[in-house]
């Protein structure tokens, strides 16, 4: 029997523990145009077949030495990798052939076989492998479509398949879908009209049907649709294949651009603003009722003629408008095309306005024609002069303000400052203000970079903190603290119009620190610098809040200082007060930055010790009592303290835990001074 020889290379990976057979498969396997990889053990085919290069099947030996058999390999390698599996074995027992039936292997091979019935079963089992590839491709196509498509039966007009985009549309299940026909979602057709229908198709005489229809939902409801349907083969047999696409959308964008065309139209009649539209040689072909108002000529009295001519007051300016328009007439190009423009206009009455002019070319039939768009803006005008009125007025506001201050643009120029900015900060009128007050320092690296590399200067830029924008469109104050070079500032942006803030800060630094040492003084004792009761108590009222959330463990150690009355008796208060201050100090130094320190009252301290069990914390009281009682205070000499120790139960509360904390420690006392005593368990 002649053995084809594979013309595109396959890799194969052949799996076998015995090195004769392995080497009598892979000569085989070889000069028959296989690439082949071996592998020796099943841990070593699951490595090899997940790798970056994996091969085009596999060849297995069921029996292989060591803790995974072939079927276990063969289970690891198909959970990772859709490669083909096809077993060697020696044993065709019922208990291998089912084994071989639960793992989807591509069939098996005899050891001992033939070359010809080896290599026939392999590339049998890779070529059904690739149409299994194919066919599962062509059935994620279909099924994942974003279009419905249907496939029915031409006789019957049962559907085979319809895809999921057609069942989530229409509301249905598969198995629904399967008892229907066509007819069932297409409520403007009846068997015998939707057979006529599909007769050119059936006949030959059209290779595919196109139309518009409406489908009906599960759920009653309707939506159109556009069809395109066409005949195809599939095992001899033939099918219906429809496109379906939804017109839902569609129809409704095409409701939405006549909507808009009447929303133009509209638009155009109503408009505050002057409309006029000029064909290619300057004479008006549209002027809607804004333009009548504007200019004092009617639509009749004004359609055909020359606009210019008409609304031109300088004869001079008209005649270089003339020569301007025959370049217009050949290019569509312009001075003004494409700009928006002032200039002075006439009326019918003879009276000159201040206007702004908007122009652009159109090109249709063959020629270029002019759409303008005039505004009044006389009000604008006055309103300009009564705003330059106003900034002066704002100007000589400034100087009543202590603090550097300035008028800024939204652009963010300097429109204006007061004598303290220029004498302080030296800045300039004109200048960008992130440029003038900072010196660019605090922009966003984007624009600070952009501006050291190639002096940029970009409208948007600013500083990292600035809220002027904010201030402008909320129009109202925005107030914040900057911190800026080690010093902080109570910074104001406040709106004066749409279009410029007043900017000022006020360096609050000592304010702030002086507000610092407050917080600091209402939290600790003053005499130890330990934190006081009430800090202490609100922080483990949070912990105990957390241990119930997180089902988390903490503790709490209470220590007492010994006969400290006899202390203050012989040796006097100032003496007492080191004591306490000392044996603080020493706490603090072994203690964690997450642990709290807090003196309760009078000689008693106690210690606050997140995630931390009863154990560790009685060994760390252990700790600190030896440390304490080898202490030598000047004045004192050695002092001792007595330690007591609780653990956080489920249910305890500030009061609770502390007086577990608090019996511990008189049970060190009561046991004879200088020593710990902690409860271990929760009861």
């Amino acid at each position: 029997m002649e053995i084809n020889i594979v013309s595109n290379k396959k890799k194969i990976l052949l799996v076998e523990d015995s090195r004769l057979t392995a080497l009598i498969a892979v000569k085989s396997l070889q000069s028959s145009g296989y690439d082949v990889e071996t592998a020796a053990t099943g841990e070593e085919a699951v490595q090899k077949a997940s790798g970056a290069s994996p091969p085009d099947l596999v060849l297995m030996d069921i029996e292989l030495a060591g803790k995974m058999d072939g079927i276990e390999a063969a289970r690891r390698i198909l959970k990772t990798r859709d490669i083909p599996v096809v077993f060697l074995t020696a044993n065709t027992s019922g208990e291998i052939l089912e084994k071989i039936k639960e793992v989807k292997a591509y069939g098996f091979v005899l050891k001992g076989i033939d070359k010809a019935a080896m290599l026939s079963t392999i590339e049998m089992a890779i070529k059904l492998h690739e149409a299994n590839s194919h066919a599962g491709m062509f059935e994620r196509l279909f099924e994942k479509s974003l279009d419905e498509l249907y496939i029915f039966h031409p006789e019957s007009l049962k559907f085979v398949a319809v895809n999921r985009a057609a069942r989530n549309n229409l509301g249905y299940t598969s198995e629904e879908l399967k008892t229907m026909t066509p007819l069932d979602l297409k409520p403007e057709f009846n068997l015998e009209s939707f057979r006529k229908l599909l007769q050119p198709l059936l006949s030959g005489e059209q290779e595919q049907l196109s139309f518009t229809t409406i489908h009906r939902r599960k759920d009653g409801t309707h939506y159109p649709v556009e069809i395109s349907l066409q005949l195809t083969d599939y095992r001899g047999e033939k099918f219906c294949l429809t496109l379906v696409v939804d017109l839902t959308e569609r129809r409704k964008m095409e409701d939405e651009l006549k909507e808009r065309e009447e929303i133009l139209s509209a638009i155009t009649g109503t408009a505050r603003d002057a409309i006029v539209l000029l064909d290619s040689q300057g004479n008006v072909m549209f002027w809607n009722r804004a333009a009548e108002k504007l200019f004092g000529y009617s639509r009749e009295e004004i359609m055909g003629k020359d606009l210019h001519r008409l609304v031109v007051p300088d004869e001079r300016l008209y005649k270089v408008h003339r020569k301007a328009f025959r370049r217009f007439q050949s290019t569509g190009q312009g001075n003004a095309i494409g700009k928006t423009i002032e200039l002075k206009a006439k009326r019918k009455d003879g009276r000159e306005i201040d206007v702004e002019l908007s122009l652009s070319a159109l090109k249709f039939r063959n020629g270029w024609h002019a759409v303008g768009i005039v505004r009044d803006i006389r009000e604008r005008k006055w309103q300009e002069e009564e705003n330059r009125r106003r900034e002066e007025r704002l100007r000589m506001m400034l100087e009543g303000i202590p603090s550097p201050a300035w008028l800024v643009s939204r652009e963010r120029r300097i429109l204006a400052q007061n004598k303290a900015a220029k004498s302080l900060l030296g800045t300039k009128i004109g200048d960008y203000c992130w440029k003038g007050i900072h010196g660019g320092e605090y922009l966003t690296d984007k624009y600070r970079e952009l501006f050291k590399k190639k002096g940029l200067l970009l409208p948007g830029a600013k500083c990292y903190f600035c809220r002027g924008d904010e201030a402008l469109d909320k129009n109202e104050p925005i107030n914040s603290e900057v911190e800026l070079a080690g010093n902080i500032w109570d910074t104001w942006w406040i709106p004066l119009g749409e279009d410029i803030y007043l900017h000022y800060a006020t360096d609050v630094t000592k304010y702030k620190k002086m507000e610092e040492e407050l917080r600091h003084l209402s939290v600790v004792d003053v005499l130890t610098n330990a934190y006081n009761r009430r800090y202490f108590t609100q922080k483990l009222e949070e912990e105990i809040e957390r241990a119930r959330r997180t089902d988390g463990k903490f503790s709490l150690v209470m220590l007492d200082i010994d006969r400290f009355k006899r202390i203050n008796d012989n040796f006097g208060h100032n003496a007492g007060d080191l004591v306490l201050k000392s044996m603080t100090e020493m706490i603090k130094n072994r203690i964690r930055k997450i642990d709290t320190l807090a003196r309760w009252g009078g000689e008693e301290f106690v210690i606050l010790l997140p995630d931390t069990t009863v154990n560790n914390a009685a060994r760390l009281a252990e700790e600190l009592r030896e440390s304490l009682s080898q202490m030598d205070i000047p004045g004192v000499g050695r002092v001792t303290a007595s330690f007591g120790v609780a653990g956080y139960c489920p249910g305890d509360n500030v009061d609770s835990l502390v007086n577990k904390a608090d019996n511990m420690m008189y049970e060190a006392k009561a046991a004879g001074r200088n020593c710990v005593r902690y409860m271990n368990e929760c009861e």
